[in-house]
């Protein structure tokens, strides 16, 4: 999930980790929403023929997950984010950044109070140091390096890899295994008709050191919309996804090493979802 954008999703898990943390369990169904915008501070551009040049950006966003309907919509948790990054144009087809990213996640006061995950007010942080405890107080601060390659309108790749400086306050051993690494495909199939849109296809793909570099994929598909000479798009299509527990959660619970991938948290769920991208 990558900021700014504006997106409501219905996610339905086939296997989940997030009421009782048993697993394998049937989490039904969710409702992820998504918010989150960015400016440029400072940008600078070459007047050669070949498009170069620079530009210091700030950005800050915020994704929430929600019970099903019919459990009144109680708030399970939500992330907020805020990156610094300076992105560097070189051609028609290459960008790259360098920058600050931090990630503080919280879980909802609602779920705390109706499937009792902790005591409040907590005693002591043994239930917190032992990792049992579904993401609570999860804080990643992070230097990134990308890059972003478009050999044509029709295909984008990217790649992209993260130093995590600081962690969870309770959990030093996760310092251990900073390292984290995401990645995607994205594929155009035009219309005849740009007026009309463009169907696309999207991969992504990101492991963490911690998990000992255990792949979590998302798959995407679906219509997409956008206005003639603008940055913003529309996107309307299915989402698949599978992996460590997306939202909210460590995954280390041993400070001799990364968890084995029999030891991550798991879940999977299907989605059908709305995305309107700012840039």
């Amino acid at each position: 999930r990558n900021h700014p954008r504006f997106s409501l999703s219905f996610p339905y898990y086939f296997e989940q980790e997030i009421d009782t943390l048993q697993r394998g369990e049937r989490g039904g169904l969710r409702e992820f929403l998504e918010f989150g915008g960015v400016r440029s501070l400072l940008r600078y551009e070459s007047e050669s023929e070949a498009p170069m040049g620079a530009e210091l950006s700030l950005g800050a966003g915020l994704i929430t997950l929600f019970d099903s309907f019919a459990d009144r919509l109680d708030n399970l948790g939500w992330e907020g984010s805020g990156f610094l990054t300076l992105n560097f144009r070189a051609g028609e087809h290459t960008v790259a950044r360098f920058g600050f990213h931090h990630l503080s996640s919280h879980v909802g006061d609602e779920y705390l109070a109706n499937y009792g995950v902790i005591g409040l007010p907590m005693e002591d942080d043994a239930d917190l140091a032992k990792g049992t405890t579904y993401g609570f107080y999860y804080v990643r601060d992070s230097l990134l390096l990308g890059i972003s390659f478009r050999p044509s309108h029709l295909v984008h790749l990217y790649l992209e890899a993260r130093y995590s400086m600081r962690m969870f306050t309770y959990m030093y051993c996760y310092n251990r295994f900073p390292w984290q690494v995401r990645m995607g495909l994205e594929l155009f199939v035009p219309t005849g008709d740009e007026a009309i849109g463009t169907w696309y296809l999207a991969l992504h793909a990101d492991a963490f050191q911690e998990s000992s570099w255990y792949p979590s994929s998302t798959i995407q598909a679906g219509f997409l919309v956008k206005a003639e000479g603008k940055a913003e798009q529309v996107r309307i299509g299915l989402e698949y996804q599978w992996g460590r527990v997306a939202i909210a959660a460590f995954n280390h619970v041993d400070d001799m090493g990364p968890d084995s991938w029999d030891e991550v948290r798991k879940e999977r769920y299907f989605a059908i979802g709305a995305w309107y991208d700012f840039s």
